[in-house]
Parts: structure tokens; C-alpha cells; sequence
């Protein structure tokens, strides 16, 4: 890979880096034939702060160089069409396979930004070449807490304008979750393998994806549970873990690039809610995601059947409670939590969500039927993290374990352009 320009600014998939790195990367990502001085990387650091606003939901990338500051990250073309390389990412491997999973689901977004697949790169690639190109390479040693990294010629054009982004999927990305010392970039949607769940990867379908956020001008995000944030946006349904867009960076596309005339309605249902905000360097910041619980009718968290903890890619493998799961009595009242999004083309969407008994963690409408509720949608760029009242039923197996399960849309009334988000689960054990 040559150098990129000088004073090329690098988007970033940071969640497991420490202050240190960050402060690093952020200094090596500033950097041409040679490094900028730690003072003029200090004066870039604290412009980009001051002129990153702290908005309740997505953000648009603001160039900072002299030449550009302030100015926003655009395309004269509503277009992203990236190559992609042969050596690196073969066709037929799993990589490739999970990078046009990425661009695939990202095109399914409800504005006129389109991903499109510009074929395979042949004749090499290289940051500022000329063309977009997504290729895998080992970014070395002091960017093992880095899974990828996005770079556009639009940090330095006089008026912030792209025409080209290049995704570099590293390679060296390992943080401290045995095994040790390989790359942590998972191509699979199993869930056991993935960290969320208790196992060693990250997903290169979410973290392209991603980085074909940063490539369509959309910035790190720190303030709702999103794909912008620090952790992969994942919804889970049985053992299949699926990306998906999410309301913020569908707000966010639509904002900055219009709404497509043939978008279609998008809603869906998660066991991740928002947890805290937490810095991203370069004044940027991420969002952290921690699972949806179940309170007691007086909305007080019930207790765990095990010590679960959120995930951590840097920590200890996970064994004994890979997923939370819940101690409920029969007949008790309880409030279930789920995160509901709308990423589609409609403002405000009336939308059925029914709730489920289910004896494993695959939910469909053979389940048990709970409940059913009415819940309006509204697509501000903050999902919508509600509880439901639930009664748990008498003739549940005591010391059985079970799962509570929620399917938005179960009669398939709204057309949508994903089906298969709309279903997840949070597990139960009767005491």
C-alpha cells in the first residue's frame, strides 16, 4: 500500500482500543512521507473537537485541514463504487463473501446512496489511486486494536468533496481474546464464534459495513445504539447473528442524500439496547451496546440465572454465560425489553409487535402466544427501547428454561426490504 497524502485524515473502527492507542493511531493516521509533528497533530486534534457537534443522533464527517475546515464530507455522485482486490480477498473466500454481504445490505438502505459493486481489482491497489477499492492488508503491530480503516480523497479536496474511499480491512487486528496472537476478523453469522456471544471474533459483514458508513459521509457516533458506534449493531435470532443498517445510519443516509423513490419500509427488533458514550479519539466518540433486560413489575432488573457480563473482545473468553438468562416464578408479572428501529422510508409507522413463549431461541408465531401490542415507529435517528408487560404462564415447567420473544410485523403486512430482523429472544429459567 503507498502512503496516503499528506494530512489524510483515517476513519476508524476503534472500540477496543486503549486511551494510548487511540492517541497513537490518531498521530500515525495524520501521515505522508512522514509524520506530522505531534503539536500539528495536537492543532488538527483540537479543531476537529471544536467543530464536532454533539447532535442526539448521527454525524456527518466535517473536514479539518486549512484548506477545507468545517466544510462536510460529500459526492457529487449519489454512488460508491468500490473494487474489490483479488489478491487479498479472493473470489469465492469467506472474506469476499462477507464484503458483499456488506455491500448488499448497505444498499438496501431507504436514501439514493448507492452501494455497488465495482468488480474485481486486478492491477493493484493503493490510497489515492484514483479508484475505490476495498482490500485486505496487516497495518502492522501498532494498529492490532484497529479492524479496519476507511480513506477518502475528500479530506483534502478545497470543498471536502469525495470521488474516491478506500476500505482496508487489517489483517493485524488482535486484540487479547484467546486464541492469541491471530487475527480476530470473523466471516462467519454463527453465533457461538462471534464475541457478542461469548466467542473470539468480530464480524466483517458489520465491520464493512461500517466503513461503508464513513465512505457515504456519515462520522462515528456516540449518543444511540447504532452502526456508527463502537460495537458491531447485531440482531440475533436462534444462532444466526445478522448486520443490519439500523434507524441512525438510515436517518443519516437519507439527510445527506435524499430519500430513494423506490425505498421501502425497514423495521426490526434487537436484544442490544444503548448502554454509555465513550470516547473515540479525534473527538469523535462511540456508543456502547449492552443487552435488554427483564424488570419486575415495579421495574426493578430481575435476577440472573448466572453472573453474566457485556462482552469484552479484550477480556477473558467467555464460557460459563455466554448470554444473559433471567429467573422468573409462574404467574409473575414482568416488563420485557427490546430495542425497535425504523429504517425506512416512512417518518412515523404503526407497527404490530406480538410477544412469545418459546421452549428454545429460534422465535416464530408456533410459540406460544403472549401478547400483542400496537407501536408507532418514529424514524428520529433514536431507536425506540421500550418495555412490554408480560405475564408468565402458570403452566410453564418450574426449574424449565425458556425464552421470551418478540416478532415486529409477524402477519407480514408491511413490505420491507429485510424480512429476517424482525424476530429475537432474551432466555428465562423458572424458579
Amino acid at each position: 500500500m503507498n502512503n496516503p497524502k499528506n494530512n489524510s485524515t483515517l476513519h476508524s473502527w476503534f472500540a477496543v482500543m486503549s486511551p494510548k492507542m487511540l492517541e497513537f493511531s490518531f498521530f500515525r493516521a495524520f501521515r505522508g512521507q512522514k509524520l506530522l509533528s505531534r503539536t500539528q497533530v495536537t492543532l488538527i486534534v483540537t479543531l476537529l473537537i471544536l467543530h464536532t457537534s454533539e447532535a442526539l443522533a448521527w454525524q456527518q464527517i466535517t473536514c479539518i485541514l486549512p484548506g477545507n475546515h468545517g466544510k462536510k464530507k460529500h459526492w457529487t455522485v449519489k454512488a460508491y463504487k468500490p473494487v474489490i482486490d483479488s489478491v487479498s480477498i479472493p473470489a469465492g473466500s469467506p472474506q469476499y463473501a462477507a464484503v458483499l454481504a456488506a455491500l448488499n445490505t448497505m444498499n438496501l438502505n431507504p436514501s439514493q446512496f448507492r452501494y455497488q459493486l465495482g468488480g474485481i481489482d486486478t492491477n493493484g491497489v493503493a490510497v489515492n489511486n484514483g479508484e475505490s477499492e476495498i482490500w485486505m492488508k496487516d497495518l502492522g503491530e501498532n494498529y492490532a486494536g484497529v479492524s479496519a480503516i476507511e480513506q477518502s480523497d475528500a479530506d483534502y479536496s478545497p470543498t471536502c468533496t469525495a470521488t474516491e474511499s478506500d476500505i482496508i480491512i487489517n489483517t493485524r487486528y488482535r486484540p487479547s481474546r484467546a486464541p492469541v496472537g491471530i487475527s480476530k476478523i470473523g466471516f462467519t453469522p454463527n453465533k457461538p464464534e462471534l464475541f457478542e456471544y461469548g466467542g473470539s471474533y468480530a464480524s466483517l459483514h458489520s465491520i464493512v459495513m461500517h466503513e461503508l458508513g464513513h465512505s457515504a459521509g456519515l462520522q462515528h457516533e456516540g449518543n444511540v445504539l447504532n452502526l456508527m458506534g463502537g460495537d458491531n449493531l447485531l440482531i440475533t435470532n436462534g444462532d444466526m447473528v445478522q448486520p443490519y443498517i439500523g434507524e441512525d445510519a438510515a436517518t443519516g443516509l437519507i439527510a445527506l442524500h435524499g430519500v430513494s423513490p423506490v425505498a421501502q419500509e425497514e423495521i426490526s427488533v434487537s436484544h442490544w439496547r444503548y448502554g454509555e458514550k465513550i470516547a473515540g479519539g479525534g473527538g469523535s466518540f462511540f456508543s456502547v451496546h449492552h443487552r435488554t433486560r427483564i424488570f419486575d413489575a415495579h421495574n426493578v432488573e430481575l435476577p440472573k440465572q448466572c453472573a453474566y457480563q457485556k462482552p469484552d473482545i479484550n477480556g477473558a473468553l467467555i464460557t460459563a454465560c455466554p448470554e444473559p438468562i433471567y429467573r422468573v416464578t409462574r404467574g409473575q408479572k414482568i416488563n420485557l425489553e427490546f430495542s425497535y428501529e425504523n429504517a425506512g422510508k416512512t417518518r412515523s409507522l404503526p407497527v404490530q409487535a406480538t410477544y412469545y413463549l418459546s421452549a428454545d431461541n429460534t422465535i416464530d408465531t408456533r410459540d406460544t402466544l403472549l401478547k400483542t401490542r400496537s407501536i408507532t415507529l418514529k424514524q428520529d435517528g433514536k431507536p425506540s427501547t421500550l418495555t412490554t408487560e408480560l405475564l408468565i404462564p402458570d403452566t410453564v415447567t418450574k426449574g424449565g428454561t425458556y425464552w421470551l420473544g418478540c416478532i415486529v410485523d409477524a402477519n407480514n403486512s408491511i413490505k420491507e426490504s429485510v424480512e429476517s430482523n424482525n424476530a429475537t429472544y432474551i432466555g428465562i429459567i423458572v424458579e
